[in-house]
């Protein structure tokens, strides 16, 4: 199976974009902002292991501060903006990658104004994401390197 990639809208034909939760749309003061989630293959029976997902996170956006039992596999494709993996942030750019280890709270923030999209490979059987509790926050809060850069 084939999905064209059509670089001037930076889509892939027959993949047609979602909100960042299962047929949800954004709303505001739910933890994100401004993404969009494209499922490149794992969503139509394919016999894998993995699902390959693109997400696109509009300029001043910014994903859910969560943690999970499974790795996420990123690499950013266009723009810039940060990662916050664990007590770390890192800048990432086009062709940057990104593990995030099982149980470690991350976030991947636009700040900036085009558009940050990156393919994220995750196992095709994982768990639900646990959103920050409010001692993660305190604790990001509190630590001088991620102050300031996470986003709720």
């Amino acid at each position: 199976m084939k999905h064209e990639f059509r670089e001037d809208a930076f889509r892939w034909d027959g993949i047609e974009p979602s909100g960042y939760e299962t047929g949800r749309q954004d709303v505001q003061g739910e933890g994100h902002r401004g993404v969009t989630r494209h499922i490149i293959s794992g969503a139509n029976g394919e016999p894998a292991a993995f699902s390959v997902r693109y997400f696109e996170v509009a300029p001043g956006g910014f994903t859910r501060l969560e943690r999970h039992e499974h790795i996420h596999s990123v690499t950013v494709l266009r723009g810039r903006g940060h990662a916050i993996v664990g007590e770390d942030v890192h800048t990432i750019r086009a062709f940057d990658h990104i593990y995030v280890s099982p149980r470690t709270l991350h976030q991947f923030v636009n700040d900036s104004t085009e558009p940050l999209g990156f393919l994220c490979v995750v196992d095709a059987l994982r768990d639900r994401p646990e959103p920050a509790t409010s001692a993660d926050i305190d604790s990001l809060q509190q630590n001088e390197v991620t102050a300031g850069h996470f986003r709720l």
